[in-house]
């Protein structure tokens, strides 16, 4: 076993990226599991990688499905599901969505971890007063926290206008793993406080930010966050206020040069492409 993990919610549709990544990180120095659904989700990714060994978990033996049907949240609550099940056999956990292609072979993903939370950097970019995306903040940093903590979160949040969604790769550390999930009360009795809107990694940065003392850096003329940001202020961020690990795939298509030595992976191969390279190329099934 690895000391660091990659966690992935997958579903049928993203089986193409699935079966990528798992060829991919083979030997890699990080261990990876899938979260399926249900055992017959299970059993059609195995039949597509012939059988081959796969670390898993499937959220029904946690979580009555037709709850998590109801919050419309099956991504957070998987990678959450993960966390609980996983961080006592793990240093860090990275907790990301299917839609991803690696880009440097020599990356060591377990000190890339550490670099993300040892740095205490949480970069945001700041919505403007009248964004839907407040929403998203707020439900993050709301639904499942304690409401003596809500005026304090409002305030570190600028009135829910920071946004940090996806600004680095996603890395829990499991040291305080525990707390925070005691924090937010994740069990599979309270699984109805889930909303869409909860982004199981914003409300997290929060947590860091509000207990242990990260710092949160708001990147100049972002208006939402590095998600959806084109190369320069990309750029810009890493090479000024904090080392980046990943980046949206429109970014990394303006400037590929930057990326592939420096970065370790592209994130959003669904956007921007309107068929995945990956999803073209059948050596991966």
């Amino acid at each position: 076993m690895n000391k660091c993990a990659f966690v992935i919610p997958l579903h049928p549709k993203h089986y193409n990226y699935g079966c990528y990544i798992y060829n991919y990180l083979i030997n890699k120095n990080v261990d990876l599991y899938f979260v399926f659904t249900d055992n017959d989700d299970l059993s059609i990714f195995l039949s597509i990688i012939n059988n081959k060994p796969l670390k898993y978990l499937i959220l029904s033996q946690f979580a009555n499905i037709e709850l998590v049907k109801k919050t419309n949240s099956f991504p957070s609550i998987k990678k959450l599901f993960a966390l609980l099940a996983l961080y006592e056999y793990y240093d860090y956990i990275s907790c990301i969505d299917a839609e991803i292609r690696f880009i440097n072979n020599d990356i060591d993903y377990y000190n890339m971890m550490k670099n993300i939370v040892d740095s205490k950097i949480i970069c945001a970019g700041i919505l403007s007063e009248h964004a839907g995306e407040k929403c998203i903040v707020r439900d993050s940093l709301t639904q499942l926290i304690d409401n003596k903590y809500h005026d304090n979160l409002r305030e570190i949040s600028h009135n829910y206008r920071l946004y940090t969604w996806w600004s680095n790769v996603p890395v829990y550390d499991c040291k305080i793993a525990n707390h925070f999930l005691q924090w937010i009360n994740f069990n599979n009795y309270s699984l109805d406080r889930f909303v869409w809107n909860i982004f199981d990694d914003m409300t997290y940065n929060y947590y860091c930010v509000l207990i242990h003392n990260y710092q949160l850096k708001i990147i100049p003329e972002c208006y939402h966050s590095l998600e959806f940001s084109n190369s320069p202020l990309v750029e810009y961020t890493n090479d000024n206020l904090c080392k980046l690990y990943w980046v949206n795939n429109n970014a990394y298509n303006q400037n590929k040069k930057y990326y592939d030595n420096n970065f370790a992976i592209v994130f959003h191969l669904d956007r921007w492409n309107s068929i995945s390279p990956i999803l073209q190329n059948n050596e991966y099934i």
